[in-house]
């Protein structure tokens, strides 16, 4: 009777002990989980350093109205009445010659 006994109270150790490995919430999740918070933390941290360059670049345009000219010009190919704009498309020559 004591040998049945001990016997289960092993399988319910044993069932326990398999539980806290691989159950919900065991070691198993719990390592999964540091890593799934590992790379949104380094995914939070590139959009932080993204975000801190749009306010340097916010704040430049803010101050200066020559930057803000400078820059409307440069990427929206903005102009002043009177001003004639010449676009020059970029000619990219070939390396490689066929003969």
């Amino acid at each position: 009777m004591q040998k049945i006994l001990f016997l289960c109270l092993i399988l319910v150790l044993i069932a326990f002990n398999m539980q806290l490995h691989n159950g919900r919430g065991g070691y198993v999740d719990d390592a999964k989980v540091r890593e799934k918070i590992a790379r949104q933390n380094q995914i939070n941290k590139e959009l932080q350093d993204r975000n801190q360059m749009m306010i340097m670049k916010i704040l430049i345009l803010k101050g200066s109205s020559d930057a803000l000219e400078a820059r409307s010009r440069n990427e929206l190919n903005v102009v002043k009445p009177g001003e004639i704009l010449v676009h020059l498309p970029l000619i990219v020559e070939s390396t490689t010659h066929t003969k």
